[in-house]
């Protein structure tokens, strides 16, 4: 698996052309990465989920806690 393949999935998933323009816009309309280990990032899905559709989606419980 490449370095980029996570920001490749993550950027598939909400549905933006290029790993670049999904990339220009993590920490702005989507969260960073959940998992950071070294070059590789992960995004949660519902962390996408939440960017895609934020009203559909209640605050993460475990975040209340």
């Amino acid at each position: 698996m490449a370095p980029s393949d996570g920001a490749d999935l993550a950027a598939g998933y909400v549905g933006e052309s290029t790993i670049e323009g999904f990339l220009r816009r993590v920490g702005k309309d989507y969260l960073l990465p959940r998992v950071c280990e070294g070059r590789r990032q992960l995004w949660l899905r519902d962390d996408l989920d939440r960017a895609i559709e934020p009203t559909a989606y209640p605050a993460d419980a475990a975040e209340d806690l």
